[in-house]
């Protein structure tokens, strides 16, 4: 991924926190279909507000600082990223 491009949600998304499974609930009208976000999943989606994949992956890495280094935590925010654009819940555009 290019860390040149800005990454936001999806517009139409409606989400509900659900303590007390530790993840976030995300309907996509689009798709119709009802995304289960975990913790990890659903912070990467939350820093994506029109910040550019390096600074996602810099916030993941200070939030996560204190069970990851560095590198693992920009690593699991990839995989975030990954996941969330595969599924169509985030969109991705040149800075």
């Amino acid at each position: 991924m290019r860390d040149e491009l800005t990454v936001r949600k999806a517009s139409g998304l409606r989400s509900r926190p659900v303590p007390q499974a530790d993840c976030l609930m995300v309907f996509s009208p689009q798709s119709g279909k009802i995304h289960w976000l975990g913790l990890n999943t659903w912070l990467v989606f939350e820093l994506c507000d029109g910040r550019t994949v390096e600074q996602v992956e810099r916030g993941y890495a200070e939030l996560a600082g204190d069970k990851l280094n560095e590198d693992g935590a920009r690593r699991q925010a990839q995989r975030g990223l990954e996941s969330l654009l595969g599924s169509r819940l985030i969109e991705a555009a040149p800075a």
